[in-house]
């Protein structure tokens, strides 16, 4: 029996091993102590409760980890249950580098290991034996005492990637906050009916959900649209998506942006930068179909429906984001010559709150092809009548109220 279960473990694809433990989500902590006077802090994924009598938890180092070989001189540990919005400091602990702790905030245990500042829990431990596992260790410690410092969400490990947790008690939250934007878009309703009836295409108002997402809060259709963009779609905010709601925003939120750029070559940022120039200088942003890209911009909306769905797994979404990236050249800055023709993807023009700031945006989509630039340069002109009438009723119909009533439903100390 024994010999089967060895030849059949070796049989398993390490691959498919990675792919299939993957669906199992595990929580990311933090575990931390000192070799002789330098502190050590190394992320792990496997931490574990193991025994309430005695208390005893284990994480599991591989067996060839540098990070834990130090570990091992600590004569104490502190084991920190990582926050959803600790993702930085994951991110920094998880570099093999000396100086990790340079810049971070944290405080020394009772027992003498560091404590990371704002992580949920901390469980202070003595190593009590390490036991081989394959290629990795089970490292069995003794808990001396342990407290909630933070109760708040934590950081999830999924699929590859990191992530919070949304409890399905919370789910009203989605609704309410779509309540919360068609109420901020309403002022819009009349304006985009009317660009949707006069230039025979989409038109439609994407508030901002977060710093993250934009939403569909108000859409209308003329002449052959269909119905495409649906009461509540969520739009992402990555590069090249969303550049006329970042735009001009302060260079904190466009340096949240461009983060999440699938490349982070300083090239590719600088022409998001440039990009961004344009469509402020602008006032608007285009996005233009390539000949023969059909397909491809076909492609981006069926990636930006699955998004929508709101049932995508971390892999799944990964999917997505790449297909976001390769459409880039859709919106390459273009220069605008009256008599040459152009198939035009969308044009989204900002609308600015009582306060100043960008809260949403209006696009026409579904727009006929094959259009002259002067054409494209009197659909702009139409969509920034339109926002600069928005933006007044908004100024004079109790639109600082409503601002404030939808910024109301985003307290939360979760992610969304």
């Amino acid at each position: 029996m024994t010999g089967t279960l060895a030849q059949q473990s070796s049989a398993v694809d390490p691959a498919v091993y990675r792919e299939v433990m993957g669906h199992y989500p595990t929580g990311v902590a933090v575990v931390t102590g000192f070799d002789g006077d330098q502190p050590v802090g190394m992320v792990v994924g496997t931490f574990s409760a193991v025994s309430l009598d005695p208390p005893l938890v284990a994480f599991m180092p591989t067996e060839r980890s540098r990070t834990y070989a130090r570990l091992a001189n600590s004569p104490t540990y502190c084991i920190n249950v990582l926050a959803h919005d600790q993702l930085d400091l994951c991110r920094r602990m998880a570099v093999p580098r000396d100086d990790k702790f340079d810049g971070v905030d944290w405080t020394l245990s009772a027992d003498g290991a560091p404590m990371l500042t704002d992580a949920v829990a901390h469980i202070h431990c003595m190593p009590q034996a390490a036991v081989p596992a394959g290629d990795h260790l089970i490292v069995l410690c003794d808990v001396r005492g342990m407290e909630v410092s933070r109760p708040v969400t934590p950081l999830l490990f999924f699929q590859g990637g990191y992530g919070g947790f949304s409890p399905r008690g919370m789910a009203a939250k989605g609704d309410a906050d779509l309540i919360a934007a068609v109420r901020l878009a309403d002022p819009a309703r009349p304006h985009i009916e009317r660009l949707a009836q006069q230039l025979e295409c989409e038109a439609a108002v994407l508030v901002g959900l977060n710093e993250d997402e934009l939403t569909t809060a108000m859409s209308s259709y003329g002449g052959c649209a269909s119905m495409r963009e649906r009461l509540g779609d969520r739009i992402p905010l990555m590069p090249p998506l969303g550049e006329a709601y970042i735009a001009g925003q302060s260079p904190e939120v466009v340096e949240h942006w461009l983060a999440k750029a699938s490349s982070q070559e300083p090239e590719v940022l600088q022409r998001y930068r440039q990009r961004l120039d344009v469509v402020a200088a602008r006032g608007a942003a285009l996005a233009m179909i390539a000949p023969g890209g059909e397909a491809a911009y076909r492609e981006l909306h069926e990636a930006m429906q699955e998004y929508s769905s709101g049932e995508l797994t971390p892999a799944r979404e990964r999917a997505v984001r790449a297909v976001v990236a390769r459409m880039s050249r859709f919106f390459a800055t273009v220069d605008l010559t009256d008599e040459e023709l152009y198939d035009v993807g969308s044009v989204v023009v900002p609308v600015h709150n009582p306060e100043g700031d960008i809260s949403m945006v209006v696009r026409l989509t579904q727009l006929p092809r094959g259009v002259s630039g002067r054409t494209v340069k009197g659909w702009i002109s139409r969509l920034k009548q339109a926002a600069g009438s928005i933006e007044n009723e908004l100024r004079g119909n109790g639109g600082a109220e409503q601002l404030h009533d939808y910024r109301a439903w985003y307290p939360s100390d979760f992610p969304m």
